[in-house]
């Protein structure tokens, strides 16, 4: 007996719809407009096409109009893991609706990618930030972000999303604008390497993160440092020595940390070595010799099961 989907009600058919994979809706033999009736009206009822990667960038000019760039892979419905090739969205800077209507229509909870370059509207991450829950572990996130006053809350709501990422990389400039001190990225038991890049005079980076940060993510062990001061190299760090020494309260649980610092931006090179090797970083083995690349490299060893703790410093130009 043969059906007509038309003679069934908007409702059954957005019953139906819904467990037909999202690209194999165009072979639904429909009229175009109760199609895009019922799929528009129980949007939220139909599959989506899961989000491979997904790519930002907003400093893209043309004709004297600002575009917002989107680039974007889908996982294929075969369930072997394929993805499609690169898809591209552009749309000018004043048509945020058109975001906000891909964002819709899309799932962003595969993600394995993120990558947001935000030089001149951070705007794009509060727009993105509405939709994006991070329930999934991410491979890798990069987020750049610049501005003033009136864009640093869209940047900062975005940070307090992060939830689950094994390679986080942070570049932000906002200079001289006010961050709490207590602010944190509630990063939790998935972050392996963290990368931060701050410009001088901005003061995102807080004691209060990098100890939630390291107590929080027991695999973490590289950190890539890009800093302008010598004072918020010696924060980062001996928060970290002494948040990851914490550990040994719990039981002889002894692991190596390595941090690259840049060295390229930063002019206070002799105060940072003299700061390796004083006694504010609690490591016992002085006679490590630097090489050109190697900063720093020690070990604190432990009197009951004779393992230790080792910490290496390389200067990374990159």
């Amino acid at each position: 007996m043969d059906f007509d989907l038309l003679s069934f009600p908007p409702e059954i058919l957005a019953k139906i719809f819904s467990n037909i994979p999202w690209d194999q809706l165009i072979n639904v033999k429909l009229t175009a407009r109760k199609f895009n009736y019922v799929t528009e009206k129980y949007q939220k009822d139909m599959q989506k096409p899961k989000l491979y990667e997904i790519i930002f960038e907003d400093n893209y000019s043309r004709d004297g109009i600002d575009w917002i760039k989107i680039n974007y892979d889908i996982f294929k419905t075969d369930g072997n893991g394929d993805i499609t090739d690169v898809k591209e969205l552009i749309f000018p800077l004043s048509e945020l609706d058109e975001l906000h209507r891909f964002l819709q229509k899309v799932d962003l909870t595969s993600l394995n990618n993120v990558d947001c370059a935000f030089c001149n509207y951070t705007g794009i991450l509060g727009v993105f930030g509405d939709y994006f829950h991070n329930i999934n572990v991410i491979e890798s996130m990069d987020i750049f972000a610049r501005g003033s006053e009136s864009d640093i809350g869209d940047a900062l709501a975005f940070l307090r999303k992060i939830r689950n990422v094994k390679d986080l990389q942070i570049s932000f400039h906002f200079p001289n604008e006010n961050v709490p001190s207590d602010f944190i990225i509630p990063v939790r038991n998935s972050l392996e390497v963290l990368e931060i890049k701050e410009s001088k005079g901005t003061t995102l980076i807080n004691p209060t993160m990098i100890k939630y940060i390291v107590k929080n993510n027991p695999n973490l062990k590289t950190y890539i440092l890009h800093f302008e001061d010598f004072q918020t190299y010696k924060m980062v760090i001996g928060t970290v020595v002494k948040e990851e020494l914490s550990r040994r309260s719990n039981g002889c649980s002894h692991r190596g940390i390595t941090f690259y610092v840049d060295t390229s931006i930063f002019e206070e090179i002799p105060e940072l070595m003299n700061y390796f090797y004083s006694d504010e970083l609690p490591y016992n083995d002085a006679d490590t010799i630097p090489d050109y690349y190697l900063l720093y490299l020690n070990v604190l060893d432990c009197l009951l099961c004779g393992g230790f703790d080792s910490i290496k410093i390389f200067e990374d130009e990159y």
